[in-house]
């Protein structure tokens, strides 16, 4: 196969527009990092932008010389900058101004690495100084009101994004939400999403979302969940076979979550622009196999999401207290106070809206999940009152 011409990516640019909190720009993209770029942050600005707060350069090459290492060759630096590098081959990646986050920056990254190293963490902090926050969740507007269901990672948060389409829920987003203290709002980006076995077997309306293929290869890790739970109760005597049955599941389930276009699943009810935040849900994981639902105050909620804020930002902070270590002189005053900021945004966003925790066994049937928030689905007296007079 002939190599592509490289000339053809040097001068191309590609920008994104993220709701206006920040605006993203790629220089010489191949096509695949640019079809990693729109998984994360969804589709490219029609028009060209003035200005981007984060530039993304990318270069065939990104060879140092003289460069110093730390940890397990994770980390380089040079009088150039600081280097996340490609463990085992110490390749540098990328090369991250992470002084600069916050304001205008210049990511350079190396051509067909797959991906944009810490690419997401970046944005979020981006967004906060302009009073935004980007928080781990599905969003929907249902019955008239924007609901957000936020969470860690495998707690129910894109099963109850599918099930409410199936109630005719509009989609705002998946993911990745942005929450915007100025008017209260919630915008999502229309990006792909990621469909399990698990929710094709639990939702009928998915079944034709996936091709016969798909569902032929969600059945066989079905069949695999079923010899596992037959070998755990029968208390067959192989803690071994065990073991390696749940680990060839969960990888291979891993591996068949399937890309989705949300227009596919809600067809044309998508709020591109966003939709104003009324209810809040954060999902918690439990043993037990009952559903619950309790207010909580919203100070608390904006407490619980910060911590969902900086745990999402986790792999940034790491390689940041490399760079400190690095280069003593140079700090980030919104890295350091990340958490301050995000706290600030959401008890702006949150304040007077219902919030609630909603515990639940994972994974959990969408039909047992909706009725039991569906009570806290209505609009309460006072955003009655409210849009009686708007």
């Amino acid at each position: 196969m002939d190599r592509p011409n490289t000339a053809t990516f040097e001068n191309s640019a590609i920008d994104f527009d993220i709701h206006g909190g920040v605006r993203i720009r790629l220089i010489g993209p191949s096509p695949g990092d640019l079809c990693a770029a729109c998984n994360l942050l969804g589709s490219p600005s029609k028009l060209p932008l003035a200005d981007p707060d984060i530039t993304v350069r990318f270069e065939e090459d990104l060879r140092v010389r003289k460069m110093s290492f730390l940890g397990a060759d994770e980390y380089g630096l040079t009088d150039q900058g600081f280097f996340l590098l490609d463990k085992g081959t110490r390749q540098a990646k990328a090369r991250i101004p992470f002084d600069r986050i916050g304001g205008p920056c210049e990511i350079v990254c190396k051509r067909r690495a797959g991906s944009v190293p810490l690419l997401m963490p970046i944005v979020s902090l981006s967004v906060l100084k302009k009073q935004y926050v980007s928080v781990h969740a599905s969003a929907v507007v249902y019955n008239n009101l924007g609901l957000l269901m936020a969470g860690w990672a495998h707690c129910g948060k894109t099963a109850a994004l599918l099930g409410f389409a199936s109630e005719g829920a509009e989609y705002v987003g998946e993911e990745w939400v942005l929450l915007n203290a100025c008017g209260q709002r919630m915008h999502g980006l229309v990006r792909p999403l990621e469909v399990s076995r698990w929710h094709v077997a639990t939702l009928p309306q998915m079944q034709n979302v996936v091709n016969l293929r798909n569902r032929c290869a969600f059945y066989g890790i079905g069949v695999l969940d079923r010899l596992r739970k037959i070998i755990s109760t029968e208390r067959i005597q192989s803690s071994l076979v065990l073991r390696n049955l749940e680990k060839v599941s969960a990888a291979v389930g891993e591996r068949l979550r399937r890309p989705v276009a949300p227009s596919a699943i809600f067809k044309n009810r998508i709020c591109s622009s966003g939709a104003q935040v009324d209810k809040v849900f954060l999902f918690v994981c439990h043993e037990d196999c009952s559903i619950e639902a309790m207010p909580i105050a919203p100070f608390e909620m904006a407490w619980r999401l910060t911590s969902l804020v900086q745990a999402e930002l986790t792999p940034l902070l790491r390689s940041y207290a490399a760079y400190r270590f690095s280069f003593p002189g140079q700090r980030n005053d919104l890295i350091e106070n990340a958490a301050e900021y995000a706290f600030g945004t959401l008890t702006r966003v949150l304040d007077g809206k219902d919030t609630y925790i909603v515990r639940l066994p994972y994974p959990c049937l969408f039909s047992e999940l909706y009725k039991t928030i569906q009570p806290f689905c209505r609009p309460t007296v006072s955003a009655t009152a409210q849009s009686e007079h708007a």
